[in-house]
C-alpha cells in the first residue's frame, strides 16, 4: 500500500456518507470536500507546487556544475524473472538513471560508475547487477563499473557505497537519481563524509497545459513520491542518517 490510497480511500468514504446523508433530507459538505481533495490529488499544479522545497534548489542543467572523482547511481526497484519473462525488469525510474549516468560517462568525463543496489524480496539477484547490464548497453566499459550489493535503503546506499569509494580512493562523487529524491539520497552521502556534486536526472516540469491541468493518474504518482520523500527527510533525521 502506497501513502496516497488511504486518502483516496478516505475521501471516497467521505463522499458516500455525504451522498448518504443527502438521501436522507440533511444537508452535507461531505460530497464536496471528497471531490476537492481527490481533485487536488490528481491535479498537476498542486504535485508541482508540493515538490518546490525539494527541487527548487537544484537548478536545472544537463552537466553537473563541478568535476568529480566518480558518477553514483541509485537503484529504485526491479520486477523479478517471471515465468513469462525469465529476467529481470528495471523500473522506469532505474532505468533513467542508468541512461543518465552512462550519458554523463560518455559526454561529461569517463569516470568511474558506482551502482548501489541490494537483493530485492523474490529477487535472484541484487539490483545493482541488473543495473550493471543497463550501464553496460548503454555503452559504460565493464571495467569501470562497480557494484554495492548490500543495501535496502538509500541510507545502506550510503553506508555500504562510501566504504566502497573510500576502499578505491574517492572521496568526490556525482550522484545520480531524480530531483526529488536528490536532498535524501545527497544528505546521506555527505554524512558518510563524501562530496556530492548534484546530478538529478529529472524534474517535474510543465509540459503540455493542456494535459498539465486536467487531473490524471501521474500527478496521483508524483504526490505520493513527494510524500514519501518528505516523510522520508523526517525519519532520518529523527535517526541521525542525515
Amino acid at each position: 500500500m502506497t501513502y496516497i490510497q488511504p486518502l483516496i480511500l478516505i475521501f471516497l468514504i467521505l463522499a458516500g456518507i455525504g451522498l448518504v446523508r443527502r438521501r436522507n433530507g440533511s444537508r452535507s459538505r461531505l460530497v464536496g470536500l471528497a471531490v476537492l481533495g481527490l481533485f487536488l490529488l490528481s491535479w498537476h499544479p498542486v504535485d508541482w507546487l508540493l515538490s518546490r522545497p525539494l527541487e527548487a534548489r537544484y537548478p536545472i542543467r544537463p552537466l553537473p556544475p563541478a568535476p568529480a572523482q566518480a558518477i553514483v547511481v541509485l537503484s529504485s526497484s526491479v520486477g523479478p524473472p517471471l515465468y513469462e519473462r525469465p529476467y529481470p525488469l528495471p523500473d522506469k525510474e532505474t532505468y533513467q538513471r542508468c541512461e543518465y549516468a552512462a550519458w554523463l560517462h560518455q559526454h561529461w568525463l569517463p569516470l568511474p560508475v558506482l551502482a548501489c543496489g541490494g537483493p530485492e524480496a523474490k529477487a535472484r539477484q541484487p539490483v545493482s547487477v541488473t543495473m550493471r547490464l543497463l550501464l553496460e548497453r548503454a555503452g559504460v566499459p565493464a571495467a569501470m563499473i562497480w557494484t554495492e550489493e548490500r543495501s535496502q535503503s538509500t541510507h545502506e546506499n550510503a553506508v555500504f557505497g562510501a566504504q566502497i569509494l573510500r576502499e578505491r580512493g574517492i572521496g568526490s562523487i556525482a550522484l545520480v537519481v531524480e530531483a526529488q529524491a536528490m536532498l535524501r539520497a545527497e544528505s546521506c552521502y555527505r554524512k558518510e563524509g563524501i562530496a556530492v556534486v548534484p546530478a538529478p536526472c529529472e524534474f517535474i516540469q510543465f509540459e503540455s497545459p493542456q494535459e498539465e491541468f486536467i487531473p490524471s493518474w501521474i500527478a496521483i504518482k508524483r504526490n505520493e513520491d513527494t510524500l514519501h520523500e518528505a516523510l522520508g527527510l523526517a525519519w532520518y533525521r529523527l535517526r541521525g542518517w542525515i
